[in-house]
């Protein structure tokens, strides 16, 4: 099985073998320092004329420059081609390369050496397209999927740019070679690659450091190489893991482009650069590589992904009235947020605006919802949270009268006047009870001489008087 490897036109060989003499005597030093203690307000400074980098699981953006200037993406064009290709196609369909595929192909293309009559599957050509970046790969696809006319296929590249929501990007070719119409914008490229990253398939091609073909027709089993330094492990870019998948570009007019996901510790970045120098260091490293692989350490070691606000942090205060435990009452977050920020962010970093204002009235149970809090970052708003109390706040009673008392004034004369009635109403009953208290004691008093003197009475009046009947005694012989 023979290696593979880009097949450059002797012009371009030579003028960038000179290219790399020249930029070995000048190229400044790329050495990455290790622990180096990144500081997210200060980003590396790059090679690269645009570039942007992403937090992918929050949309955060980490750093940008140019992000939305016309540029030309050169071979990042094929991400848009192998997306294409992911869903029109079924990659165990089998296409013969055709000789008018190869028509378009210049003589300074990047090739994965195509002839035509090789017949391969369209898994395989999409590793041809992505891995080697073979122009003549590109044609073929664009060919099978767009119906027999690659123009079509780059019709249909545009209509799938704009509905992704790219705003400054023009497809001419299927393969980024150069034309002053053929442009995009790295912010554009991001969300294509974006969307391409959610096939597996993709990531398994544009992640491979190599990939073999088997033979196909004239051609024998070969290894193909990617154009990716960061994934060569011979490479002094070289990030292990890190890379999932990235697609390289380059053309004399676009400079040196590169785009890449990075994964670690269960962290995402996209990151995309253009423009970058033609030239290559004494380790055949160019520019891009460096820019790439600073941007994502440096994306990873400035920055973190988690809650910057968690459950039960305190968010600010409210002012409590009435209360018997203070006149404050802590507001505790009920929600969180998850954000991108600084790796040195703290709470007290946060810019908290809460939504009430005034004071609350106790009683106050613990958990009472209170509103919600605007949460910030210098300019950036992170979202926002709700709060409730953090702890309970008892009812002063004595406070409560006092306040009742203060703001009821009306109410207050009112029931002294109520108070007063009352009070007079109680005082004539007291009195009426008390005089007739007293006249039954008088009558309680007077009965028992009374019923004597009845008594005395009743037995005058049926005992006859003495004399009346001695009187009458003596007149025995009277006879009426």
């Amino acid at each position: 099985m023979k290696r593979f490897s880009r097949r450059p036109g002797a012009l371009l060989a030579i003028a960038l073998m000179l290219a790399s003499l020249l930029g070995a005597a000048i190229a400044p030093s790329h050495a990455l320092a290790e622990d180096a203690g990144y500081s997210a307000d200060q980003p590396p400074a790059l090679s690269s004329t645009r570039a942007l980098l992403i937090e992918r699981e929050t949309g955060t953006t980490l750093y940008e420059m140019g992000a939305d200037e016309r540029a030309y993406p050169a071979s990042i064009t094929k991400v848009m081609t192998a997306l294409l290709v992911l869903e029109n196609a079924d990659l165990d369909d089998e296409v013969t390369v055709e000789e008018h595929d190869l028509d378009e192909v210049t003589w300074d293309s990047s090739v994965a050496d195509l002839m035509a009559g090789d017949t391969l599957t369209v898994r395989d050509l999409l590793a041809c397209l992505l891995v080697p970046s073979g122009n003549d790969a590109s044609y073929v696809l664009a060919r099978y999927v767009g119906g027999g006319d690659w123009h079509a296929f780059v019709d249909m590249m545009n209509q799938r740019a704009a509905e992704l929501g790219c705003t400054d990007t023009h497809f001419v070719n299927p393969c980024g070679l150069h034309d002053d119409n053929h442009y995009s914008t790295a912010r554009d490229l991001v969300l294509i690659f974006e969307e391409a990253l959610k096939y597996p398939e993709f990531v398994e091609i544009a992640g491979s450091s190599t990939w073999d073909i088997p033979q196909t027709g004239e051609n024998e089993a070969r290894t193909l190489e990617n154009t990716d330094t960061l994934l060569d492990p011979e490479s002094p870019v070289y990030m292990g893991d890190t890379i999932v998948a990235s697609k390289t570009g380059s053309t004399y007019d676009a400079g040196r482009c590169l785009i890449s996901e990075a994964q670690r510790d269960g962290r995402t970045l996209v990151g995309v650069v253009l423009g970058a120098p033609m030239e290559e260091d004494a380790d055949g490293v160019a520019g891009s590589f460096y820019d790439m692989r600073e941007l994502i350490e440096w994306g990873f070691g400035a920055w973190r992904t988690g809650e910057v606000v968690r459950l039960g942090d305190v968010v600010g205060s409210v002012d409590v009235t009435l209360s018997s435990d203070g006149d404050k009452v802590d507001a505790a977050a009920t929600t969180t947020i998850f954000a991108t920020v600084p790796a040195d962010t703290t709470i007290d970093d946060l810019t908290l605006t809460p939504s009430w204002s005034g004071s609350i009235q106790a009683p106050v149970s613990e958990g009472r919802e209170l509103g919600e809090v605007s949460v910030a970052l210098g300019e950036r708003q992170l979202g926002t949270v709700s709060a409730g109390a953090a702890e309970g706040m008892s009812l002063s009673i004595p406070a409560f009268v006092d306040w009742w008392i203060t703001n009821n004034p009306t109410s207050v004369m009112a029931i002294l006047a109520v108070c007063v009635v009352a009070l007079l109403v109680v005082i004539g009953l007291v009195a009426v009870l008390r005089f007739r208290a007293r006249r039954r004691s008088r009558r309680q008093v007077a009965t028992p001489q009374r019923r004597a003197v009845a008594r005395s009475v009743e037995a005058s009046r049926l005992r006859p008087p003495a004399q009346s009947r001695g009187k009458r005694g003596g007149g025995h012989g009277r006879h009426l």
